[in-house]
């Protein structure tokens, strides 16, 4: 639908109008400062009261705290690592850590990948000869392109291994058995950078991910851009094949502000939902799952010394626990206190959607054990943070529901997407960086 007329902000005219930026995660100002760089005005909107989108951190308990263990990967493209690198080390550096990780597998908690030894006590020796057989033949066989995730993952680690430790992980995570999800999501999962086989080399910042982010922000707007937080975007106003301005809502009131161009890091089908002449995308493809943050703050002896520990055992519904101290060895360096993050995933319209934040800090608590954490830990307190739509799915049928939505798109020249949500990919902060700054040239070509 058409959003009522709006007001040029700006007070200017035609191309002296700003670009509009719908999202102050990473690729929304990196979008921002690649326009900028251009000489163009900028105004960005955020209805979060700050910017980072999933990588912004928050305070709790006296300490900044990430939204779950967020990270830049060393090996990411050497430019996104350059700039990244520049901004955090304007505001306190980072740690180059290789990462600790552990895992729950058959009720015990072993490191990932799990060594022979750890293999061989939890599934025996059979067991171990099928997981290794798996593998081998999965070497040998000469199948042509995979048709899903599935046929991509056996093909390279064997069925065995595929049904040991992908199946309950997609179950949990992504609400889907492998064979529902696209083949290129096997990539996605486990690509070299991500390290599924092999050690992983961590860039944290020490003052958080979101303090990164933050600093960007305040170069931004050192160079007149404008940023608005607390502040939701309800509709687009369209004329032709030009999108010319963005209706938004803060706590004060509706108003509109003129557009030369838009950049969007929404997810497609809420887009589609503020253009005129437009309709949901064809089929379930795009869809995403909710993330359920539970923050506890904890008193005594962890005894969990893992950077995060991921649940492969369906039997649990934590999906993966973080602890705050290891993360970032600054947290809480001389107390005897840390906190722990639990992660919970669904789908909106299960049990856990339905919790109260109580019972849900209470059944984080109840499988804290599960995760190797001492049963004397005292807990003090808890956090619950609700991130709806925050992992896209890519089930099968996703490239064709996004050629659904480009072809849509596509007729508003001046209209561009950049990030995880807006493309509906996995993409990292490395990933959105790069997005963000390229996207910045396609929109400017629509100036005529």
């Amino acid at each position: 639908m058409s959003a009522p007329a709006v007001e040029d902000v700006t007070g200017r005219e035609g191309t002296d109008q700003p670009v509009v930026v719908i999202g102050a995660g990473p690729a929304g100002l990196a979008a921002a400062e690649h326009l900028l760089d251009a000489g163009v005005q900028v105004v960005v909107v955020d209805g979060a009261p700050a910017v980072g989108g999933l990588s912004r951190s928050i305070e709790l308990w006296g300490h900044r705290f990430d939204l779950g263990p967020h990270s830049f990967l060393s090996d990411s493209h050497p430019e996104s690592v350059a700039r990244w690198l520049d901004l955090a080390g304007a505001v306190g550096g980072v740690e180059r850590t290789e990462a600790v990780r552990s895992a729950v597998w058959r009720g015990r908690v072993v490191g990932f990948p799990p060594s022979p030894a750890q293999v061989l006590r939890t599934v025996g020796a059979l067991g171990a000869a099928r997981l290794a057989g798996g593998r081998v033949a999965a070497t040998l066989d000469r199948r042509g392109p995979a048709a899903t995730a599935h046929e991509a993952l056996v093909a390279r680690h064997g069925r065995a291994v595929v049904e040991e430790l992908f199946v309950p992980y997609t179950r949990k995570y992504l609400g889907a058995h492998p064979r529902e999800l696209s083949a290129a999501f096997a990539d996605k999962l486990q690509g070299t950078r991500r390290g599924w086989s092999g050690p992983v080399d961590l860039l944290t910042p020490r003052e958080g991910t979101g303090a990164v982010w933050e600093e960007l922000a305040r170069r931004l707007r050192a160079r007149g851009a404008r940023i608005l937080l607390d502040t939701r975007v309800v509709g687009l106003s369209t004329s032709g094949t030009r999108v010319t301005g963005v209706q938004v809502r803060d706590a004060g009131a509706e108003f509109g502000i003129g557009a030369r161009a838009v950049v969007s890091s929404v997810p497609a089908p809420v887009l589609l939902r503020w253009l005129p002449g437009t309709r949901a995308p064809a089929g379930p493809a795009l869809r995403s799952r909710d993330t359920h943050l539970v923050h506890l703050l904890v008193e005594g002896p962890v005894g969990q010394d893992s950077h995060y520990v991921t649940a492969y055992d369906e039997s649990l519904r934590v999906g993966r626990l973080t602890n705050t101290r290891v993360w970032r060895p600054g947290t809480f360096r001389d107390e005897p206190r840390t906190a722990l993050c639990a992660e919970f995933w669904s789908s909106g319209d299960d049990d856990l959607a339905a919790r109260s934040d109580h019972e849900l800090a209470q059944l984080a608590v109840s499988e804290l054990p599960a995760f190797g954490v001492d049963p004397r830990v005292r807990v003090l307190d808890h956090h619950v943070l609700r991130l709806p739509r925050s992992v896209p799915v890519l089930t099968l049928g996703v490239e064709a529901a996004r050629a659904d939505v480009d072809e849509q798109l596509d007729r508003f020249v001046n209209l561009a997407r950049v990030g995880r949500h807006g493309r509906h990919d996995w993409d990292g902060q490395e990933d959105s960086l790069l997005t963000g700054r390229s996207i910045g040239a396609h929109v400017l070509t629509a100036d005529a």
